[in-house]
Formats: structure tokens, sequence, C-alpha cells
């Protein structure tokens, strides 16, 4: 008999929390911060496709987000730095990217426009390696094709 009060109140408590979870806000994610020192993405990128880009990047080159970006003292990104000079150079080849899909394919518009449109990306030539093949290779001659592209990244 003691026993059995014990168990109906802890059904009873437990019955009393899990109203007072269901009937609680959750609480507001916090928003990310608004990124900085951008020079070759649109100021105005929303989160979502800035992580898709970086994440295709990450992919198309074997990449962690410590290649080009600068780790501070306390374990923090700081992704606004220019420290690195793989930073700079991702931007240059940004850059050739976005005028080779406007020159050749006629793709319009920013770089974010033209990334979701390109037939030229990053890994159209990295492969998911660090560095491109320095020339190009016959598939006949070796008898396999190039692997396909990655699959696309959702976040």
């Amino acid at each position: 008999m003691k026993y059995r009060h014990q168990f109906l109140a802890l059904i009873a408590i437990l019955s009393l929390l899990g109203l007072g979870m269901a009937f609680t806000r959750p609480g507001q994610q916090p928003q990310p911060a608004h990124p900085q020192n951008l020079k070759v993405l649109p100021k105005d990128i929303d989160h979502a496709s800035l992580i898709k880009i970086m994440h295709d990047f990450s992919d198309a080159l074997g990449f962690r987000c410590t290649n080009c970006h600068v780790t501070t003292s306390n374990g923090d990104m700081d992704f606004a730095s220019d420290a690195k000079p793989e930073k700079r150079e991702a931007r240059e080849m940004m850059r050739m990217m976005k005028k080779i899909n406007r020159k050749y394919f006629g793709v319009k518009g920013n770089f974010v426009d033209v990334y979701m449109n390109a037939k030229i990306t990053c890994y159209s030539c990295h492969h998911g390696q660090a560095q491109p093949a320095v020339a190009a290779t016959h598939p006949e001659r070796q008898g396999q094709f190039p692997p396909p592209p990655p699959p696309p990244h959702n976040p």
C-alpha cells in the first residue's frame, strides 16, 4: 500500500512536469551574427545560403573551416580575419568561377545567383582535393571517367 501511494505521487509529479513542458514556448534561437568582411559574397547574403556555399567549398576541396579561417586563442572562429593566404586565394578562385560562368554560360547575378546556377564550380577542377588537376586527362586513355560531382548539400 505504501509503494502504491509513492507510485501515484510519482505519476502525478511526472504528469505535471509533462503538462508544464507542453505549454511552455521554446526559447527563441539566437540569430547568427551578420557576416563581416565579405568581398566576393554579397553583403546581404542570408545565413542559409552562406552556410550552403561554405559547405560546398569544403566538400569540393576536401577542406575544413580552419583551412581558410583563423581560430582565436579561445577556440572561436574569426571568420572576418584575412590573416590566412588561403582565404585570399579562395576569393580569387570565387571571382574566377563567377567570371567563367558569366562569360561562357551566361549565368547572371551576384555571386550567390551565379553559384546556385553555375555550370562550373570548385568541384569541376578540384574533385574533393586541395589542388586541382594540372592538366586535363583523357578518360579513354585512363579507361575510366572522372568521379561524378558530390550531391547537393542541403542545410
